[in-house]
């Protein structure tokens, strides 16, 4: 039995720090499994939605060992298809959730977004329910995304982007 928490997480922000620690205090309090489901390649890459431009600010190495700093048990890695960015929310996490990495229960940050629907964090919240899946909502840790790090990266704001990123810039970033 787990509770998970999935998306890409790039550059396991503070915003990314805020659900990770919410599974992991989580999953102890329900003496569950903490797994992370990540993915290698960013979605936008495999849908081609302004991919050329797509700088991460993580590779997959740092991106796994930041979030496995962070105390979770697992750190699964899925290979981001088309095949799975055709799965809908409701299988999505019934068939990877549930059925591979035996859920219970899904953390969901502010602006999760699952499925080939697109459903948004309400959305998903109301297929999760139905599916049986415990719904552990974790608010906002400010207005952080890795895009808007992304941004102040490319505009030379380094210390704007650290700011968010809660530690210092890799030497890859």
């Amino acid at each position: 039995m787990a509770v998970v928490a999935t998306g890409f997480f790039d550059g396991v922000h503070l915003g990314h720090r805020k659900v990770i620690e919410t599974l992991v205090s989580s999953a102890r309090e329900r003496d569950e499994e903490a797994v992370v489901i990540t993915f290698a390649q960013h979605p936008r890459t495999v849908l081609g939605q302004d991919a050329s431009r797509l700088r991460l600010l993580t590779t997959l190495d740092e991106r796994v060992g930041l979030i496995k700093a962070l105390g979770v048990d697992r750190v699964e890695v899925l290979d981001f298809t088309l095949e799975l960015a055709a799965l809908s929310a409701a299988d999505y996490l019934r068939d990877i959730v549930i059925g591979r990495y035996g859920g219970t229960a899904v953390v969901l940050g502010y602006d999760n977004r699952i499925g080939s629907d697109h459903l948004t964090t309400d959305g998903v919240r109301e297929v999760a329910v139905g599916l049986g899946l415990d719904v552990i909502q974790c608010g906002a840790a400010g207005d952080i995304s890795s895009t808007r790090i992304r941004k102040a990266v490319e505009e030379g704001r380094f210390d704007d982007a650290e700011l968010m990123l809660g530690r210092k810039l890799s030497q890859k970033s």
